[in-house]
């Protein structure tokens, strides 16, 4: 698929030779070709560019020195289909091959001359060159498999005008312009000469001669020559010498007009009476084989239609089609036509030759131009269609081609010759080609107006006009329109053009100065109006000007209405950073009678000011590394609001060296009469944004930076959106693209999309677009290709790029000529330059293979009723807001508690898929919600049902809130038929994917709604996510691969793969109904039994409350699940049970097992004593060195070293959810030090440096700091860095901000204990607006516009009562650090990261392949090789290994460590103090564990007493010195202060509603 060509403008044809045109014609095909730079150029009969040859590109490169030279002529042989040209010594002969691999034209053969070629001519195998040496003779055999041109002979002579070789190849003529001789020279069957040429001499200067085409090739051959005096003579061989010519008959202009009195032709030809006066007027000769296959397609086309014709019409065709006749024709100036037959020219002897009058017409309905004598005829056989073609045209280079009608032309009808393309309004009668190598494109603001600047000071003007799609087989209208073609002495440097392109700013540096000046072109002109210079415009030495931009008023110039332009501005920039504006005011009047303006306009300069990049200090300023105009082509009218002289957008963007880009916006109003006062003096100052405040209001501001930290930039280019593409080389040579959003805040670093390019590709153009609804286009020109890129859909089910290529034009479909320039248009057009080329393609989209030719794209366009149609269409469907049904919206719904909304509109689809069906439609006609539909109560209506449902009897068996399926639609039955009408026939603009993401949708609604009255908020959302995972699942296979049907895709190219995020672990951790959820879990996993592998996948034991009951259950199933029975499966998490009894009795029921009797013996021992405690961690490092880590961490578990075992899942196992599990078991809570360990040196790290908010946000809730779980949901990561580790900080990576479930959670928590308050009381509140709008705009990017609207709409910013902190410092000293856990002796310290590395994104997205747009952190399954993404760990999802984050490897896992209450022996050296030790014995009995439990608590509690005591001495003393206001309440003073005191304690939660002011 591709963009549909509109209109080609071919390059000017070159007048190097005579034989600068020719024609082509065989099959349905017939070509025009020319001559034009380095080109062959074909024409189809429409004279539309068909094909580029390109000359030198068939050449070896032995030949490329000679590259830039032009193609001097061309030939076209029809017999032989081929096109021949030549260029200096070089000739080269394509062919046009129809065979399966390839159709189109090939190089034939390659021939070099001795001497520069001036002419030649081809028939069956013989090919002779006039060159500037004389004469020479090439011949082959065209029937053979391999070409070789063999020289025959070479002869010295006058270089000749134009050689000619006979149809019989027994002949050469030729003649030398200037001269009245012709010369013939006769050959015999192998091509040598026979004899010398045989000189004809005519009274005049011979300007045209040509060999007769008979039916068949046995007659004799018969020469015609033609005359300056426009006398045609005939030539034939003698009847006893066949190598000798004599002159048969000639024929001046008397002899086409019958009005002359005493004009008669003799029986020779002779002319005999009184010659008439000399007329204005040319003959010519139409090719008589080309008007045979004309009359014969003809006559069979009414014999065909049986169309009504004139007896005696129809008799002079079937005349002419049986008889051996020749036709004469006379075009005179003044628009008569007289046609006469030449007789009997097959016949002996020569008296027998006659001529007769075939047809006179006075007037033409269409006057020919002055006509030529090397016109050509050329007839379409596919139409049928007989053609006219006129050589260039000396003035302007154009080729003009005429209809020939027969039998209105035998009938002397004034219509029979009409040109071949209507033109459709007056101002497309400008033919504008470029004759040179195009170099760049200029358009103005709007793209209406195009300026082509090529090679040597050519330059032409063109308009674009808004034509709109053309339907099929109909004539495509020219969408550019040429205005004027005008040549300068030096090529421009820069350019700038506005209202229509009629304005034209130059810059132009010489050697005398740089030079800036302004013309006009009028609308009749061809050229535009002499240079008006710019006032005060001198830049230093060695500046020049790198940006001109200029803007008007009215981009119209003039139109209907008589409406011009009044006043434009015009900016220009050097590239060391000075910036002028000038304002240009036209005074002059609108002339009635002609569009010219009378006077000069009236320049005035505004301001001259240095652009202070980032990086100038006052008084020394940094000149940018790149400056350029931000690109005013949009869907807006103007780039400034000129009643208000206010910019409407950004005018300059600059780039520094080290890749800050600043976008710049002039005053145009308030500072003009200050600027206008001082004499123009340049502002040279910096401004706020630099450091130094000015005491005025600067001629220009900066409004953004972005800091993108890319050098070697060596391209860039910022669209009207303020979207910045940058191009810069990588250390191996390749190009990288990288995007950039101006929107720049604490959530964005402004990048969006990273691209390295492969080796060779190499980026040489950019070009952005606006499309209707505001989206940006990117178009990226490689040499033969165009790229079009644009904005991506976000979604959580498809992990896309933020930009992605969705379309491409390959010129190399049209052209071999490598692209120089390219450039978008108004209405979405894209012109594109190929050496002296122009394709302009439109918006609309080609979906069959691109054609080459304007007419043939329109034809093959094959549209569905859904499709998309042309690119704005298809950019929306890619980005734009979604359908109401669309998967992505309603599971987006669902999370923002919108189930009502949801259930309406599944109801709504599935009536009208039921509706669509019954009436047999294609597609479904769903109408759209209004937008306010999302805005109301979602449960109003639900409620109301239940309200007044009615009662059966006096005692309902129904359960609370159950609804029947005939009191809701939303039942079982609907979406069973919804889910089966997914899968059928109708269309629906949704992917297979997206189709089955659907279906998942509406089931788990279903599923969530029967349990959502026992559920909370939080819960539903839980329930809700694991449903859509298992049905997901179930629909996409056991893989959790999605396979869709054979050539269905999603729209991201990426399938659509079920996914567990860990938001949803987060909402099912502050669910109060984790029993029905836990239910929710279990039923999901196979067969209702919980492994691990589905306890990690659900995330169940970082919610559960409680973990030993359903963890015994999980070693249960594990150990059931297997066939053999191993009980080293599950001997883990039964000694983290302290159940060893359980597992001596599994090791019973393992007869089979080879290591039965060993452990049954070890198992008997009592693990109490130090020396089985010693041998059992002896066991444990034996089970490590073998690698079979899991039964080593159990039987650290059995010596009591749990801290050991979880290491050991931490490191080997690489699973830190297992360790969590097995700490929580341990310690019987999640607040002991192994649980605060596993979060401070494992968790924290990671989400830290994965930038994870949501298993930030819960490792701080596990471990009490609601205050910091609420801080990381929004503040900056590297914050809340600071405030959990001041003195140890970690990595900090790129955060997640792109997911507006955070505002959820934020919304949740932020008032629901005193902690949190806390936290949010430290949240600031422009960065809470701040990350509501950019989850606003991330709404948007997933296309939920609606729901952005919602966010917008309903957010509250209110604030929780809490006294606000008196300082920073005293805020980040009261900041309490983890409860550092100290290892044994032996065990290496965990090293510290020396520094804080700020965002990784752009690191990680310097990589080749597409960068994709970050996932949130997501859930693992239990098979590793499956393709879905479902690991808890994050480091499954960021490639790299949490090892990295736990503590450093090492060989074996290090003795029982000496952590709050172990000594600090080694094993075997000492016992455990049971009295202080925090992890029980699991054969102890339950009155000891209760005893040690209570003195631990009293211990904890004494610690905590002082604690508070020293933190109330620390606030008397600062109330001594900070005393309450006078007029401040006391209850409420005294109030803060118990706040405060319970905020140092960190432990007092509370519900803000109870308090009492």
């Amino acid at each position: 698929m591709s963009l549909r060509l509109r209109q080609a403008v071919a390059g000017r044809p070159s007048r190097r030779s005579l034989q600068s045109f020719s024609t082509l014609s065989f099959g349905d095909k017939a070509h025009v070709i020319y001559t034009s730079s380095l080109n062959v150029i074909l024409l189809n009969h429409h004279l539309v560019l068909e094909e580029t040859l390109p000359f030198w590109n068939a050449l070896p490169h032995r030949a490329a020195a000679s590259s830039t030279q032009e193609v001097d002529g061309v030939l076209g042989c029809s017999e032989e289909r081929m096109v021949i040209a030549w260029s200096g010594i070089h000739v080269v002969i394509w062919q046009f091959v129809s065979t399966k691999k390839r159709v189109g034209w090939a190089v034939h053969s390659t021939i070099v001359a001795s001497a520069n070629i001036a002419c030649l001519d081809y028939k069956q195998g013989l090919l002779v060159l006039g060159t500037r040496a004389g004469m020479e003779l090439w011949r082959t055999n065209p029937k053979a498999d391999v070409v070789v041109w063999d020289r025959v002979w070479e002869r010295s002579h006058q270089p000749p005008t134009s050689v000619q070789i006979s149809e019989n190849g027994t002949n050469i003529a030729w003649f030398v312009e200037g001269e009245r001789i012709v010369d013939i020279l006769t050959l015999n069957a192998k091509g040598a000469a026979v004899g010398i040429p045989q000189p004809l001499r005519h009274p005049r200067e011979v300007s045209w001669i040509g060999w007769r085409k008979p039916r068949t090739t046995n007659g004799d051959v018969h020469l015609y020559t033609i005359t300056t005096n426009q006398v045609l003579r005939v030539y034939s061989p003698v009847l006893d010498d066949p190598s000798w010519f004599q002159l048969l008959s000639s024929s001046d202009a008397a002899t086409f007009e019958p009005e002359l009195p005493g004009s008669h032709v003799s029986g020779k030809g002779k002319t005999k009476g009184r010659q008439g006066p000399k007329l204005d007027g040319s003959l010519w000769i139409p090719d008589a084989g080309v008007m045979r296959r004309a009359l014969a397609d003809t006559l069979k086309g009414l014999d065909d239609s049986a169309a009504e014709m004139d007896a005696e019409t129809r008799k002079t065709l079937e005349t002419l089609d049986a008889e051996e006749n020749d036709v004469v024709a006379w075009c005179r100036g003044d628009g008569s036509l007289t046609l006469r037959l030449i007789n009997n020219m097959d016949r002996k002897p020569p008296t027998l030759l006659k001529s007769q009058s075939l047809a006179a017409i006075s007037q033409l309905e269409y006057r020919l131009p002055q006509w030529s004598p090397r016109a050509q005829l050329l007839h379409v056989g596919s139409v049928p269609t007989l053609l006219a073609v006129s050589p260039p045209d000396e003035a302007d280079g154009s080729i003009q081609a005429y209809e020939i009608s027969l039998p209105h032309l035998v009938a002397s009808k004034a219509t029979c010759i009409r040109p071949v393309f209507h033109l459709i309004k007056p101002q497309e009668t400008s033919n504008v080609q470029l004759r040179g190598a195009l170099s760049h494109f200029v358009r103005t603001p709007n793209g209406r107006g195009l300026l082509a600047v090529a090679a040597d000071g050519e330059m032409a003007a063109f308009f674009k006009e808004q034509r709109g799609k053309v339907p099929k087989d109909e004539i495509v209208p020219r969408a550019l329109l040429g205005k004027a073609w005008w040549t300068v002495d030096e090529t421009p440097d820069e350019c700038a053009i506005f209202a229509k392109g009629r304005g034209i700013v130059s810059y132009r540096k010489t050697k005398s100065g740089s030079e800036l000046y302004l013309q006009h072109l009028d609308p009749s002109a061809s050229s535009p109006s002499p240079p008006v210079p710019f006032p005060d415009f001198d830049i230093g030495q060695g500046e020049s000007v790198s940006m001109l931009l200029a803007a008007s008023d009215i981009d119209d110039g003039y139109s209907g209405r008589s409406r011009r332009t009044r006043r434009a501005f015009v900016i220009a920039a050097t590239q060391g950073g000075d910036a002028w504006l000038w304002q240009v005011d036209s005074k002059s009047e609108v002339s009635t009678s002609s569009d010219i303006i009378d006077d000069r306009p009236d320049i005035s300069l505004l301001s001259h000011y240095h652009l202070p990049v980032e990086g100038s200090v006052h008084g020394e300023h940094k000149a940018p590394h790149m400056i350029m105009p931000v690109d005013p082509m949009g869907w807006h009218q103007s780039v400034i609001d000129w009643k208000v002289e206010t910019p409407l957008q950004d005018m300059i963007l600059t780039v520094t060296e080290d890749g800050v880009l600043e976008f710049w916006t002039p005053r145009l109003g308030a500072h003009l009469s200050s600027d206008k006062a001082d004499g123009h003096a340049p502002h040279v100052c910096v401004d706020e944004a630099i450091g130094h405040t000015a005491a005025v209001e600067l001629p220009w501001r900066r409004t953004s930076v972005v800091r993108t930290s890319k050098a070697n930039v060596v391209m860039a280019r910022c669209s009207s959106r303020k979207k910045t593409v940058l191009i810069r080389h990588t250390v191996d040579g390749r190009h990288e693209l990288t995007i950039w959003d101006s929107n720049v805040s604490e959530f964005s670093t402004g990048l969006e999309h990273t691209w390295t390019y492969a080796v060779g590709e190499l980026v040489q153009d950019l070009d952005w677009t606006t499309t209707s609804d505001l989206q940006s286009v990117l178009a990226v020109g490689m040499p033969h290709r165009i790229v079009l890129v644009c904005e991506q859909r976000m979604n959580d089910f498809e992990m896309n790029p933020g930009w992605a290529p969705f379309l491409s034009v390959d010129l190399e479909r049209y052209t071999s000529v490598p692209i120089n320039d390219s450039i978008w248009l108004a209405g979405g057009s894209l012109a594109v330059g190929c050496g002296n080329q122009i394709y302009v393609f439109s918006r609309f989209l080609d979906r069959d293979t691109p054609v080459s030719s304007p007419a043939a794209s329109v034809k093959s366009v094959m549209l569905g009723p859904e499709e998309p149609e042309d690119m704005f269409q298809l950019i929306a469907f890619k980005n734009g807001p979604l359908l109401d049904y669309h998967p992505v919206n309603l599971s987006q719904c669902l999370v923002w508690d919108k189930i009502e909304l949801v259930k309406r509109i599944l109801v709504t689809l599935a009536n009208d898929l039921k509706d669509s069906e019954e009436k047999k439609r294609h597609g479904v006609h769903f109408r759209r919600l209004d937008p306010s539909a999302y805005f109301t109560v979602p449960k109003a209506r639900r409620l109301s049902k239940l309200a007044t449902r009615k009662y059966d009897g006096l005692f309902d068996t129904r359960p609370n809130g159950v609804i029947d399926e005939d009191e809701d639609e939303f039942n079982d039955r609907l979406v069973a038929d919804l889910i089966e009408r997914l899968d059928g026939q109708l269309h629906l603009p949704l992917s297979y994917s997206e189709k089955a993401l659907l279906a998942t949708v509406a089931q788990a609604t279903l599923e969530g709604e029967r349990q959502r009255r026992a559920l909370d908020l939080c819960g539903f959302r839980y329930l809700i996510s694991i449903r859509m995972y298992v049905n997901q699942n179930r629909r996409s296979g056991t893989s959790g691969t999605v396979t869709p049907a054979s050539g269905l895709q999603t729209l991201g190219g990426i399938r659509a793969r079920p996914r567990l995020s860990f938001r949803n672990i987060v909402w099912a951790t502050h669910s109060e109904s984790q029993d029905v959820l836990l239910q929710a879990a279990t039923e999901c996993c196979p067969n209702g039994k919980m492994t691990w592998s589905d306890a990690k996948l659900w995330g169940a034991f970082l919610w559960l409350r409680s973990a030993d009951a359903i963890l015994e259950v999980i070693a249960r199933n594990r150990f059931m699940a297997d066939e053999e029975r191993d009980p080293t499966t599950c001997s883990l998490i039964f000694f983290a049970l302290g159940k060893k009894n359980i597992v001596h009795g599994l090791w019973r029921q393992a007869p089979r097992h080879k290591e039965q009797a060993m452990m049954l013996r070890f198992l008997g021992n009592d693990f109490q004593q130090e020396r089985w405690k010693t041998a059992a961690m002896k066991n444990a490092y034996a089970l490590l060195s073998k690698q079979r880590y899991e039964y080593a961490a159990g039987f650290f578990m059995l010596a009591g070293s749990p801290k050991d075992a979880i290491n050991v899942c931490l490191r080997q196992l690489d699973d830190w959810q297992l360790a969590v599990a097995l700490a929580r078991v341990v310690e019987r809570g999640t607040d002991g030090p192994l649980m605060r360990w596993i979060m401070g040196e494992t968790v924290i790290p990671l989400a830290f440096s994965g930038g994870h908010r949501w298993l930030a946000t819960w490792a701080f809730w596990m471990l009490g700091r609601r205050d910091l779980a609420v801080r990381v949901l929004i503040s900056p990561m590297t914050e809340v860095m600071y405030a959990w580790s001041p003195d140890k900080p970690l990595d900090v990576g790129n955060p997640e901000n792109d997911d507006p479930s955070l505002l959820l959670l934020f919304q949740h928590l932020k008032k629901k204990s005193l902690q949190t308050a806390k936290g949010t009381s430290e949240i600031a509140e422009k960065l809470e607006f701040d990350f509501v709008m950019h989850n606003a705009r991330v709404f948007f990017r997933m296309g939920c516009h609606p729901l952005g609207l919602d966010l917008l709409r309903s957010w509250s910013f209110d604030r929780p009562f809490y006294p606000p902190p008196k300082s920073r410092t005293n805020r980040v000293s009261r900041i309490t650090t983890p409860m550092p856990i100290p290892s044994s002796p032996g065990a290496p310290i965990p090293p510290s990261p020396a520094r804080v590395r700020r965002p990784s994104l752009i690191e990680s997205l310097s990589g080749s392949v597409p960068t994709r747009r970050r996932q949130s952190f997501v859930l693992a399954g239990s098979n590793k090789m499956e393709s879905m993404v479902m690991d808890l760990d994050v480091l499954a999802e960021s490639g790299e290994s949490s090892r990295v984050s736990s503590p450093p490897p090492m060989d074996r896992p290090s003795p029982p460590p000496a952590f709050e209450g172990f000594n600090g022996d080694g094993p075997g050296t000492g016992r455990r103090d049971m009295d202080k030790g925090v992890v029980p014995e699991l054969d102890e009995n339950k009155e000891k564990k209760e005893e040690r439990e209570k003195e631990e608590a009293k211990e904890r509690e004494k610690e905590r007493e002082k604690e508070r005591e020293k933190e109330r001495e620390k606030e008397r003393e600062k109330e001594k010195v900070v005393e309450p206001e006078p007029d401040q309440p006391r209850k409420i003073g005294n109030l803060m202060k118990e706040l405060k005191q319970d905020v140092q304690q960190g432990a007092m939660e509370f519900s803000m509603d109870s308090f009492d002011f």
